[in-house]
């Protein structure tokens, strides 16, 4: 597996990975956007060639905002979703991470737990198609 940043050559694989995964994708103008946005990141993993996930940060100082990790169904359960966050990480050289995830994304919640990401809250509704409680999440990777 090989990560890298997105950039304009490989934005297509941002699009096409967030038309299959997401219920309200992210289009190839907003993702262009955000490789414009000094303060947003965009990763993909790579497996023999084929783009198999990427990953949304912000990062603000040493703070990381995990906007978007997604990987395609017949890459899941390999590691590619924790790699890529991983590495994200340490490229922006984060000391505290948020994310929020659907109540009902056990998996990922599994993930994010086994990263040691510690549940702080509950959005009531936060998210749509289908409407659904978002869980806030909160890593310390460098004391505070």
């Amino acid at each position: 597996m090989e990560i890298k940043k997105i950039n304009e050559e490989n934005l297509k694989d941002a699009v096409f990975i967030e038309k299959v995964c997401f219920s309200t994708p992210w289009d190839e103008d907003a993702l262009a956007q955000e490789l414009k946005n000094p303060c947003s990141r965009l990763y993909a993993a790579f497996e023999d060639g084929r783009a198999a996930g990427y990953a949304a940060v912000y990062c603000v100082e040493s703070e990381a905002d995990i906007a978007r990790v997604a990987v395609l169904p017949e890459y899941r359960r390999r590691g590619i979703a924790a790699a890529m966050l991983l590495y994200a990480l340490k490229d922006v050289g984060a000391n505290t991470a948020f994310l929020d995830v659907r109540e009902s994304n056990l998996p990922a919640l599994r993930l994010y737990e086994s990263l040691g990401f510690e549940k702080t809250g509950v959005r009531k509704n936060y998210y749509s198609r289908p409407d659904e409680n978002a869980v806030l999440m909160r890593l310390e990777l460098r004391g505070e």
